[in-house]
């Protein structure tokens, strides 16, 4: 079905090649042993409102002996969908997390795009803005904590733009998030040398 846009209405199932739930608890665990190698957990606070990762909230674990947990682990351009919880929430998933060798936690669902159809962008987008958040919550159960299942993520129906707005989406996904770090490190700058001059004025006084 095409839209006004040129773009058409698909399900979220039509849109990707892969889908999963997070890895439980009964896969890994915490461990201070420095001869095992070591994984990262996703879970809901690694995940900003931006549709980032932050590394700095991972947690490391090991994968206990016998378990496989390649089916959990996040590759470059997969979509983590925090589907349990207060605040839903979809991050993008770039080279970087994906090379730290991070598995998912069990309140996450990931899709993995068909790159002939979906910037993974986009679709992290779409989930965190005010249409998207709307669309998630109609398909959530739970009054308190929400919960939206596989099953009805699959069938939910978005208005897919054309390749070419995808590509100007997913830039400018990037270039906010970049300019929100700059500007946040700024602020981080500007606090540090207001602090010191303040210092320094105190003990003039002195």
């Amino acid at each position: 079905m095409k839209n006004e846009s040129g773009g058409s209405v698909k399900t979220i199932e039509s849109i990707c090649t892969e889908f999963s739930t997070g890895a439980t608890n009964a896969l890994f665990e915490k461990s201070e042993h420095q001869s095992r190698e070591k994984s990262f957990l996703l879970t809901g606070s690694s995940v900003d409102l931006n549709g980032e990762i932050l590394v700095k909230e991972l947690n490391k674990v090991v994968i206990k002996e016998g378990k496989d947990a390649s089916r959990f682990l996040l590759k470059e351009g997969d979509i983590v969908l925090l589907a349990k919880g207060n605040s839903i929430r979809a991050a993008y998933v770039n080279s970087y997390i994906a090379d730290l060798k991070v598995i998912a936690s069990a309140n996450f669902i990931i899709l993995r795009p068909n790159p002939k159809i979906l910037i993974g962008e986009v679709l992290v987008a779409y989930f965190n803005s005010l249409e998207g958040q709307s669309c998630l919550a109609s398909i959530s159960t739970g009054a308190t904590i929400k919960n939206i299942s596989l099953t009805s993520l699959k069938k939910l129906e978005i208005e897919l733009p054309l390749t070419e707005k995808q590509q100007q989406i997913a830039a400018l996904f990037h270039a906010r998030n970049d300019a929100y770090h700059a500007a946040i490190e700024f602020a981080e700058q500007q606090k540090e040398v207001a602090t010191a001059c303040i210092s320094e004025l105190m003990k003039g006084a002195a």
